[in-house]
């Protein structure tokens, strides 16, 4: 499986991208236009912020809306999965409550992340001949910025458990700022694993089921994964932005974007989380 990587400012761009989402559902985009030490930047709050103490990061649980806010370690499980992922995270948008360390970084990245998103998003309406994908996710309402911390751990004591097991994103498309360490991996159509490649700078976006829904599967949504690292003296951290169209979006006869939300939160956590009218 060949995920290319993309000089997002070249005269090819558009061709490129296509070609690799089309088949594979990931791309990898370099010279994007952000600062790569805003990135490292909010990646060093966040850190701080994770290695914390558990009291202090259990005050941005957030009680009202449960989709918000702080997730403790093996608060979620992928669909199917046997044990909890080894990791905590925490959820953020524009008006929500936020950590004042890591605010003015991760305000302007999710800021810079929408500008390339819509970008990107514009591309994939040239082939999609489905509707205004870019349109529909201007200031959506579920669009949401995941701060992702995976601990050093010793791995043996859990051998079932896996920082990210094997899941389809829900959303229209995932921008994923280059973590601070490999480990992604994405599965072809017959069930072989290749690692998405890490590049310095650069981000990573693949497409999500509702864009594959509202694509009419003209766009594909790829399973991937986030492995386990040889060492147990290996943390990571990484920060995606889900791109969500707006709630009252149609994604096909009878399925609204928020319908379609409602039932896949459900099957991870049990329960309906933070809805939104």
């Amino acid at each position: 499986m060949d995920v290319k990587v993309v000089n997002f400012r070249s005269n090819t761009v558009e061709q490129d991208l296509l070609d690799s989402v089309q088949n594979t559902g990931f791309v990898v985009i370099t010279r994007h236009g952000i600062d790569e030490g805003l990135i490292r930047e909010a990646q060093s709050a966040w850190k701080s912020f994770f290695l914390g103490s558990e009291v202090s990061k259990r005050l941005w649980a957030n009680p009202i809306d449960t989709n918000m806010g702080y997730k403790g370690m093996k608060s979620e499980k992928a669909v199917g999965a046997k044990v909890p992922d080894l990791k905590e995270y925490f959820h953020w948008q524009p008006g929500k409550p936020i950590p004042d360390l890591a605010y003015s970084p991760t305000a302007k990245l999710f800021g810079q992340l929408s500008d390339i998103s819509s970008q990107v998003l514009g591309i994939l309406e040239k082939r999609g001949n489905r509707g205004d994908y870019r349109e529909s996710c201007e200031d959506s309402d579920n669009t949401i910025l995941r701060s992702l911390y995976y601990p050093a751990l010793d791995f043996s004591q859990e051998p079932d458990a896996v920082r990210a097991a094997a899941h389809e994103d829900i959303n229209h498309i995932t921008l994923l700022v280059a973590a601070t360490s490999a480990g992604l991996e994405v599965k072809d159509a017959k069930g072989n694993w290749f690692q998405v490649p890490h590049e310095e700078n650069s981000i990573v976006v693949n497409i999500g089921d509702m864009l594959q829904l509202a694509s009419g599967g003209n766009y594909r949504s790829t399973t991937h994964r986030v492995v386990n690292p040889n060492s147990d003296r290996s943390d990571r951290l990484s920060m995606p932005l889900f791109v969500h169209p707006r709630s009252s979006t149609l994604l096909a006869p009878g399925i609204t974007a928020q319908d379609y939300l409602n039932q896949r939160i459900a099957e991870i956590h049990g329960h309906v989380m933070g809805a939104k009218k």
